[in-house]
């Protein structure tokens, strides 16, 4: 087969995967799979080899992610019905103070979206934003997007929320590494989300439904700051530990007690049995042990299976040779190799309104390119999250709850969401390109 039929093929197939998802409405995991049929059809994969393939780049993909992903949405559950993320929300006030509280907001949102998804942080912390939007006499335009944008940026490049996870495992990117690269690019993209925010004064008032849900509130018992913490810090803390052991003390007693507590199916665990502190007597009924459990099965099985389907395409991008022939392309032309997975989540996440799908795919796509195109793994990765940070808009679910929650209009959610998101994705984008430049990734 010619390159130039090869190339086609793929474009014609990652087209039809856009077009499926976004204006067809197939859920992701079907048209990723019809791509990867539509892929492997054209490019004369033994029939009796397709099912195999399939099930194989399935496997070996979510192998490593799985049960990372359930235990890290499981969670994310009991923070969500503790009261944690309120918890977090008023230390982050009590923090920066009244002057600061926008600054106070994309800090507990930050925090909330490592292990929570970013629309879920919006429905649980609107009420109280709505009310210190009154209080401040700040536009919910500026206050609702902050609270969105601070944790879609870290749900995007920090593990353990799905797609960073995700995209870690299909990159090969070790999660300790993932974590504290993901963490140092997604401190400045907040920031600079945050000094967007600012610039946002047309006047929006809050809805009273949540003035009203925030005052009824206001005598909630919540739980100690340390309890509220202690399931997303710990997890972190012990990743870092295996990935700084194994590297100064490798092959020590302590390094290999650390790489198993250090393990991401370890350290997620003991986030979940920490976070049971949060919920006082009731920790051992069926509510908390089974209940909330089911739901955060829920929550994970979609990025688990698009994950898995993302590694089935992957598969015969790479046996074909896919990549390899765009890697040569870009390298002959001199296009910066950086850009390509960067465009890649972008252009995916533009289209579709999913930045964890964006993600994900992205990373899929561009594995197999990485030993061509002469960048890192962690460098794709960090590619990956800031790309699918840009432009957020319409399409999106995560768009819809926060400008109907914050009563913004369209055009307003254009200008605010899609305008932070874009800001905070170039901002993230470009420090990845200077570590790159100076070699550090």
């Amino acid at each position: 087969m010619s390159t130039s039929y090869v190339l086609i093929v793929f474009v014609i197939a990652i087209a039809l995967m856009i077009f499926l998802i976004s204006k067809c409405r197939v859920n992701a995991a079907f048209g990723i799979l019809i791509a990867a049929l539509v892929l492997a059809i054209a490019l004369k994969t033994p029939w009796q080899d397709i099912e195999s393939t399939i099930n194989g780049g399935f496997s070996g993909t979510i192998k490593s992610v799985a049960i990372v992903i359930f235990l890290g949405c499981a969670m994310g559950t009991v923070l969500e019905k503790t009261g944690a993320a309120v918890r977090i929300t008023k230390w982050a006030i009590d923090l920066f103070g009244d002057k600061n509280i926008i600054w106070a907001i994309a800090l507990s949102s930050a925090i909330l979206g490592i292990p929570i998804f970013a629309d879920t942080v919006v429905i649980l912390l609107i009420p109280i934003v709505s009310l210190l939007a009154v209080k401040s006499k700040k536009s919910m335009m500026s206050f609702g997007t902050v609270l969105y944008s601070g944790a879609l940026i870290t749900a995007s490049l920090v593990p353990p929320t799905p797609g960073p996870v995700s995209a870690a495992a299909l990159l090969n990117v070790p999660l300790g590494q993932a974590i504290l690269w993901g963490i140092i690019v997604a401190i400045p993209s907040v920031i600079a989300a945050v000094f967007y925010c600012k610039t946002l004064k047309t006047p929006v008032a809050p809805k009273e439904e949540f003035l009203k849900a925030a005052a009824e509130s206001e005598g909630q018992e919540l739980p100690s700051l340390s309890k509220s913490m202690l399931p997303i810090v710990l997890p972190l803390v012990l990743i870092l530990l295996n990935t700084v052991a194994s590297v100064l003390i490798p092959e020590t007693p302590v390094a290999n007690f650390l790489a198993f507590i250090g393990s991401p199916l370890a350290a997620l665990f003991s986030g979940c049995i920490s976070s049971l502190l949060l919920c006082g007597k009731e920790w051992k009924t069926k509510k908390v042990l089974n209940d909330w459990v089911n739901e955060g099965i829920t929550a994970a099985a979609m990025p688990i299976i698009v994950t898995g389907m993302g590694g089935a395409l992957a598969v015969f991008v790479k046996n074909a040779g896919v990549a390899d022939k765009i890697a040569e392309i870009v390298m002959q032309s001199s296009f910066p190799a950086i850009l390509i997975p960067i465009i890649i989540a972008a252009l995916i996440h533009v289209v579709t309104g999913s930045n964890s799908l964006g993600v994900m795919t992205a990373a899929a796509l561009v594995e197999p390119m990485l030993a061509t195109l002469g960048i890192s793994p962690v460098a794709a990765f960090l590619a990956c999250g800031t790309g699918a940070l840009m432009f957020k808009h319409a399409n999106s679910s995560g768009f819809w709850v926060t400008v109907s929650m914050s009563n913004m209009d369209v055009n307003q959610g254009i200008r605010a969401v899609g305008g932070a998101s874009t800001v905070a994705g170039f901002t993230g984008a470009v420090i990845t390109c200077i570590l790159v430049a100076l070699h550090v990734i």
